[in-house]
């Protein structure tokens, strides 16, 4: 198999396990498997979802340190678009689903809620990675600039934790397993720039 098949295939895999989440969300609500709150299930749903995403999105830089293999960066942006995506789908379901699009509501909680705002403050960092995500963007901008905003997504991953951690009231080993996955890719990418600046 050449190198360009590879590639599709692997990108095409990243289609399907990005999208398939939603095809099970849709099943379940569909058949009514979402428990009693069903529309609370869907905002923690997508927002795991989007989070884990994110944090792959990041890894992927790693995975191609230590493979060579073009294949992880060709599907990087790929994959952070679909972390976008589930994180814009969790803040949706959240103004929909949780709080009725009662907007006076919506904003008094984003002003009193920490992990609220915490979880905005993410999304709205993403927003300008995601619009300059396209080559021909990337190329308008230079790599320079490109490379510096997009490490934004550590800032977004950080408030992402800090989000799920605040809201998460018992059972610490989803944030903490989130949070040590974080601060791991985050050494790494230290490292790898001071070596790499030598």
């Amino acid at each position: 198999m050449d190198q360009r098949t590879a590639i599709n295939l692997f990108r095409l895999l990243v289609l399907v396990g990005c999208s398939a989440p939603a095809l099970w969300l849709g099943w379940q609500w569909f058949f009514g498997d979402l428990g009693a709150v069903p529309g609370e299930a869907v905002v923690h749903f997508t927002g795991k979802t989007g989070l884990i995403l994110l944090l792959m999105t990041i890894a992927f830089s790693p995975a191609f340190r230590f493979t060579g293999w073009v294949g992880l960066m060709a599907a990087r942006r790929q994959i952070g678009l679909w972390a976008f995506f589930w994180l814009l789908a969790h803040m949706l379901a959240w103004m929909g689903l949780d709080q009725y699009w009662d907007w006076p509501w919506i904003r008094r909680e984003m002003v009193e809620l920490p992990y609220i705002r915490y979880g905005v403050a993410a999304l709205l960092l993403l927003v300008p990675l995601a619009v300059t995500s396209f080559a021909r963007v990337r190329k308008a901008m230079g790599w320079t600039a490109w490379h510096w905003l997009h490490r934004l997504i550590y800032v977004a991953a950080a408030l992402g934790v800090t989000h799920l951690w605040i809201l998460t009231r018992a059972d610490y080993l989803l944030p903490t397993l989130f949070a040590s996955v974080l601060a791991a890719l985050t050494l790494f990418r230290l490292i790898d720039a001071y070596i790499h600046r030598q």
